[in-house]
């Protein structure tokens, strides 16, 4: 069968992550349970990778086999079949051996944090109304971006091979009127970058020092880690191969 390559949107408020999870609602599930009413078959999709629970994407890749069937018809057909909450923004043919996760070059992150309440954008920003100093934040971004192992950030029991990681980007900068993290990486660890904002948060509002965040990463120790980032402010933007 043919190999469908997919980018997808996806708002992740109501979602146990990406991956599927036995009795639970998520992404992955989703989006095979649309393609096993158009096909009358079970499909597998493979992501490049799992989001979260309440973690949110505006570019997630991801690929499946499909019998022969007419692209703009399968993306009209799995839009109206998906909730809502779930776009497939584009649809194409790939290569046969095109993996969505294995051949990713490239995964960018970012995190987005309100100074001020709002009401429109609170499923997608961390509200922090203390004051936050920035120039100690991005120096922290500048320690994160030469880290190599980040065992640190990992989650505690996280099923992996090692814990490095080549990071391409980390920065803060500010973008309509929110203060926004990101960060690139050839791949990323389980709970890493929200484990990384909630430490350079805590940097900023002087919970921790510089220091003590070199100390925590030379450590490996993911119990040091200060602060974890609420998953709503996260989002997936892109995938690149």
């Amino acid at each position: 069968m043919p190999r469908v390559k997919a980018i997808i949107e996806y708002e992740g408020t109501r979602y146990f992550g990406w991956q599927l999870q036995k009795g639970q609602n998520t992404i992955q599930a989703e989006i095979e349970e649309a393609l096993r009413v158009i096909f009358k078959q079970s499909i597998r999709v493979t992501g490049s990778g799992r989001t979260d629970t309440g973690v949110h994407a505006k570019g997630q890749t991801a690929h499946f086999d499909v019998p022969d069937f007419p692209l703009r018809k399968l993306k009209r057909s799995l839009n109206g079949l998906l909730p809502e909450d779930i776009v497939i923004k584009d649809i194409e043919y790939c290569a046969d051996d095109f993996h969505a996760r294995y051949h990713a070059v490239e995964r960018r992150y970012c995190y987005y944090i309100s100074l001020q309440p709002t009401a429109i954008r609170r499923r997608f920003v961390w509200t922090i109304l203390a004051p936050l100093n920035l120039t100690l934040m991005q120096k922290g971004a500048e320690i994160i971006r030469r880290v190599v192992d980040f065992q640190a950030f990992c989650k505690i029991k996280s099923k992996v091979k090692h814990h490095r990681c080549k990071i391409f980007k980390s920065e803060w900068f500010e973008k309509d009127g929110l203060l926004v993290y990101q960060i690139s990486a050839d791949r990323f660890l389980h709970g890493m970058v929200r484990s990384i904002v909630g430490s350079l948060v805590a940097l900023g509002n002087g919970k921790i020092t510089l220091t003590e965040l070199e100390n925590i990463i030379e450590s490996k120790d993911r119990t040091r880690v200060p602060l974890t980032a609420p998953p709503q402010g996260l989002i997936l933007e892109e995938v690149k191969y």
